[in-house]
């Protein structure tokens, strides 16, 4: 089974240093880049191309924490929430001031931020309901920012 953390040798754990995670991809990366078995037979080649590929992608998952959160709790056997009904009264206000024209942005940066702490927070205190609720709300979020 694909495992990010184990393609890369790092703790599974949602804090992660992102120098730390740069260091152990840039490794990887070097250990299976298919440069490296240029000389080789097709079945090394292959074997270095998928390895590779899997270095890549688990890179793309722990860099961005938002996939690291959602690989984390799938891992945990927790269902993504999709919906949160308490988190449209903050949807609404924010759909609100977007039909004014207002530029929501300054806000959206600061909930964000918090947003991310509490995603942080959760997962130190393994709190999986709050981690979901979290994650849902980022998401939603980080779609308003783009």
């Amino acid at each position: 089974m694909f495992n990010p953390f184990e393609i890369l040798h790092l703790k599974q754990t949602y804090s992660l240093d992102q120098d730390v995670l740069e260091a152990h991809y840039f490794e990887a990366q070097r250990k299976t880049h298919p440069d490296q078995f240029s000389r080789g037979n097709e079945q090394e080649k292959a074997e270095a191309m998928e390895k590779s590929t899997a270095v890549n992608q688990a890179y793309l998952i722990l860099r961005d924490p938002l996939l690291r959160a959602e690989y984390l709790l799938k891992m945990a056997g927790i269902d993504l929430l999709s919906n949160d009904s308490a988190f449209l009264e903050h949807v609404m206000e924010w759909n609100e001031r977007l039909a004014r024209g207002e530029d929501l942005h300054p806000d959206l940066k600061v909930k964000e931020k918090e947003l991310l702490t509490g995603l942080e927070n959760a997962f130190f205190l393994h709190d999986h309901e709050m981690a979901r609720r979290v994650l849902y709300q980022l998401t939603y979020l980080q779609k308003l920012l783009k």
